[in-house]
């Protein structure tokens, strides 16, 4: 534990002090959002800083989860805001007071006008190349398209002292495209989004820092609207979002925030465990919650032996043994998966279980040897038509996000198709419409859109792309838009050949919350009755045997998160291990699968 008193609590524990900013130690299972949720609703009944226009902000990092604290919270709802981080920042600063900023020329930095909503970092090579300046200076340092592709697919923005500067996250990255960044090209490359009313998800972070940087007032207007602010998952907070939150609580905010620094497994995006560690604020309180509710006896001590000397040691609260850890040793990953099976079988049981591996071209290729999917579909489509690409994508992301009850976030998903260019025009693949296009109707059109894939969902799987591509056309004429028609060349060649399964397989959606293979990242949160840990480097292994999860890297920190997704039945897998490595396996009283 820290240098600091920390009061042990239960999952059940109510606070009778809620007017202090706190910190929650809770490591996998502790039931934090069944500890959040009921503290939510005490607050709600007995606090005397809530008023009528004022509410709760319950801030969370995925929209699954969100989804989640709304069902539970019910009727309460309505008082209490939940939401992603970017969401909240997005609906409370950037939206309302973006106008506020403006560059050296008094413009604004956004054209507000075309401003709507927040969008996924698409990296556009063609925007630098379209621009002789910047141009000039690729070809001068003699960049690669697809360096540049990479590098541009890496921004993020970083707090310098008290400034934001935008970079790459890698840092062999930075020392190649150093001289680039001294001429300010990424910021402009920026410029350019922001120019046509896009922002970035990362952006939105730099926005609300700015506009509460440049007027303070505003930390007082977001204090007296949520009196009390209360962040889940925050070993997974960005150091600009935890800037942010100090700015607010000094305006007058309760912050409260929820996290294990052994679960810290966002380093890319700029995290950091000791973030979480190092929070204070003035007369905070710090409670830890021991009891792992979720797994059995077997997996919990597989678990501490991982997480060592860190933060929580945890405690077994359902006093099951459970089966012993298991570990597949196949060079066939078909075969590894067949084991998994039939060792669950044999066990009896039939209830959830997933397949958890660190990479997305691994989980690519466990999808493959279970649904016999062509891998490449995805970068073949890429190559002879990149907007018809990214339109079926977004099309198809939205209805596995329907299919998974993910209804908002399928809503906005589908409304990313509707992009306008500066005469109000729908962009490519469309080619014309027969009324102005105007936010309501692309809602409602998108909704419509929904209800006709999910309906039809079963069906479209079988189809070759053509077809879907077809039908697609078919119904926005109903709705009185023009898609492009196909007639000959690479897009129908590629298409008739191609398969929706393939697509639908191949996606890498943003959120799971029901495909049984998944990378580790998109398994935080989740928990499975049975879980494989698949091991594609098998070197890998020595997170388990030498485990530090206290490093600066995530390495040791993601197989702890795989492991604690378990519940009844673990089991670890790869193609090959020597015999020294199994026999240390086994005394950590894990049993090998003949």
């Amino acid at each position: 534990m820290p240098n600091e008193e920390i009061e042990i609590i239960t999952s059940d524990h109510l606070l009778s002090d809620f007017d202090h900013h706190f910190k929650v130690f809770a490591g996998p299972g502790a039931g934090k959002t069944y500890w959040l949720i009921n503290n939510i609703r005490n607050i709600l009944k007995n606090s005397t800083k809530l008023f009528a226009s004022s509410k709760v902000a319950c801030i969370t990092y995925t929209n699954v989860a969100v989804d989640e604290i709304q069902t539970r919270l019910d009727m309460a709802g309505d008082r209490v805001e939940v939401s992603t981080i970017h969401s909240f920042l997005y609906n409370c600063l950037v939206k309302p007071y973006v106008h506020l900023l403006k560059n050296e020329n008094g413009n604004y930095l956004v054209n507000i006008e075309r401003l709507d909503g927040h969008d996924d970092h698409i990296p556009s090579v063609g925007r630098i190349l379209g621009n002789g300046q910047m141009s000039s200076v690729i070809f001068k340092n003699k960049i690669k398209n697809d360096e540049l592709h990479d590098v541009l697919a890496s921004l993020e923005w970083y707090l310098n002292g008290d400034d934001m500067i935008l970079q790459p996250r890698n840092e062999w990255q930075r020392k190649r495209f150093k001289k680039l960044m001294d001429l300010n090209l990424f910021y402009a490359y920026k410029a350019m989004f922001w120019d046509d009313g896009i922002i970035h998800h990362e952006d939105v972070l730099f926005f609300s820092y700015e506009i509460l940087k440049q007027f303070p007032l505003l930390r007082s207007f977001i204090a007296a609207k949520y009196p009390y602010i209360f962040i889940d998952e925050f070993q997974d907070t960005h150091p600009v979002q935890t800037k942010i939150l100090k700015w607010i609580s000094e305006a007058g905010s309760i912050i409260g925030v929820i996290g294990d620094p052994a679960q810290s497994i966002f380093q890319f995006q700029g995290a950091s465990r000791t973030d979480f560690l190092e929070f204070k604020l003035p007369g905070q309180k710090n409670y830890a919650i021991m009891y792992n509710r979720r797994s059995t006896r077997n997996i919990i001590n597989l678990l501490n032996h991982v997480r060592g000397t860190d933060e929580v040691v945890q405690e077994c609260y359902r006093d099951i043994d459970g089966s012993e850890v298991c570990v597949i040793i196949d060079k066939s990953t078909e075969g590894i998966i067949k084991k998994f099976n039939a060792e669950r079988e044999c066990l009896g049981l039939n209830g959830d279980s997933c397949i958890v591996t660190r990479r997305n071209d691994a989980v690519t290729m466990l999808k493959s040897c279970v649904g016999n999917c062509n891998v490449s579909v995805w970068s073949d489509f890429l190559e002879v038509d990149s907007k018809r690409q990214r339109f079926i994508e977004i099309i198809l992301t939205a209805q596995e996000y329907a299919n998974n009850s993910m209804y908002e976030t399928a809503v906005k998903e589908v409304m990313k198709i509707f992009k306008t260019d500066k005469n109000g025009e729908l962009k490519d693949p469309f080619t014309s419409c027969s009324f102005e296009i105007k936010n309501l109707f692309k809602r409602s059109i998108a909704v419509a859109l929904l209800v006709y894939l999910t309906s039809n969902r079963d069906e479209n799987l079988k189809k070759n792309v053509l077809t879907f591509y077809n039908d697609l056309i078919t119904f926005f004429n109903g709705m009185g838009i023009t898609l492009k028609k196909v007639s000959s060349g690479a897009f129908k060649t590629f298409a008739q050949v191609s398969n929706v399964i393939d697509l639908v397989l191949g996606l890498k959606l943003g959120e799971e919350k029901k495909s049984t293979i998944r990378t580790i990242h998109k398994s935080k949160g989740a928990e499975f009755q049975s879980v494989l840990v698949y091991f594609e480097d098998n070197e890998d292994i020595k997170h388990l045997l030498n485990p530090d999860v206290k490093s600066a890297d995530d390495d040791c920190r993601l197989y702890y998160v795989a492991l604690s997704r378990a519940k009844d039945f673990l089991c670890i897998a790869t193609d090959e291990l020597s015999q020294m490595t199994i026999e240390d396996l086994k005394r950590l009283k894990m049993r090998l699968i003949e």
